[in-house]
């Protein structure tokens, strides 16, 4: 080197020989240490060191083939296929989430019965005389602000608890990372742990709990709807039953793929933050070497792959929804057509245009249902990755009580 750059790249011996720079560095060592033939001994060493490199090489090359579980960086560790009910119990086993779960559902099902009373009530008395009309919607009007209370008691057990369950995952998740061993870190990049306190905390602390207080409520209320339409038609159960059977498939088979994707979309996040911390750290000597391009480039191709698989998971959510509405029209329409087919007076106007507005909303709800299910199930992979950094074994304890 000279000046800062380098001048010339080569062997040691061939650096000697070809090399002014060289030759004067040699020449100066030589007056400063007074030693005879130093010229000769460096050559002698330096083939030395060229033939212990080799046999160096050689051996580090059968080292990686015999055994490449002993990268200090392995790759990211992610699961397979179904992990069952274990992140969900995981996650509702944190501050008494059991028992806000199950509060949600009750008061989303009190809820759901009173719209089914205040519907009915408007139905059997729009046409009667001796119910007048102050006294039908004021009865109208009273059902509903009383089912609104219920609707506000579900919403306030979703926001505050959602919080309150999520603190502890964030404290055991810190608590292990904190206590974790030097090898840990030397061994796990720096964006493998970032994206699961970024995103993945991100999405338990804001997504999740109105994610599964969706997925419960539009359950119940697609249950509850189809469950009136069938108490007045019971044929509809005859196209309900096996719609119901072919959207479980439908939705088994949707999430046997969305899962692996958002599991490989939480791996590719992690190498983009780890290469945005590589290159921030080392943006001098990027600079100083002229390889700007270069990185931007391999910013940009992490950058695609990690968007890869949310397009693909949209595509397979549209896939599921095509399917899904075409499925809910067919029990719309032949829940129309049974009403149609009814014997003349079975019921009255009002009770037949309530089952028809339960027809239409069932549609809507169905899918609503399922596609909660399945987001429900793609975010709690991120409970999924937290739980892969909780366990790591820790230190020794802060405080040695024996000392």
């Amino acid at each position: 080197m000279s000046h800062g750059q380098i001048m010339h790249a080569s062997s040691y011996q061939e650096l000697l020989v070809s090399s002014k720079q060289s030759q004067d560095l040699v020449k100066a060592h030589e007056v400063s240490t007074d030693i005879p033939n130093v010229k000769k001994r460096a050559y002698n060493v330096g083939k030395q060191f060229e033939r212990d490199a080799g046999v160096i090489h050689g051996m580090a090359k059968e080292s990686i083939k015999s055994s490449a579980s002993d990268q200090l960086i392995k790759t990211e560790e992610r699961e397979i296929g179904d992990t069952g009910l274990k992140p969900y119990l995981m996650y509702l086993g944190q501050n008494k989430g059991y028992i806000y779960a199950s509060l949600v559902a009750i008061t989303n099902i009190i809820f759901a019965s009173g719209q089914i009373f205040q519907n009915s009530w408007l139905a059997a008395n729009v046409q009667n005389s001796c119910v007048s009309k102050l006294n039908l919607v004021l009865v109208y009007t009273a059902i509903g602000f009383g089912s609104i209370i219920f609707l506000l008691s579900r919403a306030l057990l979703v926001v505050d608890p959602g919080l309150w369950t999520s603190r502890p995952l964030f404290a055991q998740l810190l608590s292990a990372l904190f206590c974790a061993p030097m090898s840990f870190y030397h061994s796990t990049p720096l964006g493998r742990i970032l994206s699961r306190v970024s995103s993945d905390l991100s999405i338990i602390d804001l997504d999740l709990p109105f994610t599964v207080s969706f997925s419960i409520c539009a359950t119940l209320n697609a249950y509850i709807n189809l469950s009136v339409l069938c108490f007045f038609t019971w044929q509809i159960l005859l196209v309900a039953a096996p719609v119901i059977i072919m959207a479980v498939k439908l939705q088994r088979y949707y999430l046997a793929s969305s899962k692996e994707l958002m599991r490989i979309n939480g791996t590719t996040k992690s190498l983009v933050a780890n290469h945005l911390g590589e290159s921030i750290a080392g943006a001098v000597t990027i600079r100083a070497f002229k390889q700007e391009d270069r990185f931007f480039a391999k910013s940009l191709e992490l950058i695609d792959n990690n968007a890869s698989p949310s397009f693909h998971c949209f595509a397979a959510t549209e896939w599921l929804t095509q399917r899904l509405e075409i499925m809910g029209a067919a029990i719309l329409s032949s829940s129309a057509l049974v009403i149609t087919l009814l014997p003349s007076g079975t019921y009255s106007p009002g009770a037949v245009g309530m089952l028809l507005s339960y027809g239409l909303s069932l549609n809507m709800l169905f899918l609503f249902s399922i596609q909660n299910q399945c987001s429900l199930a793609n975010q709690i992979i991120s409970v999924e990755r937290l739980s892969q950094y909780m366990g790591i074994v820790s230190e020794a304890p802060y405080i040695m009580k024996q000392n």
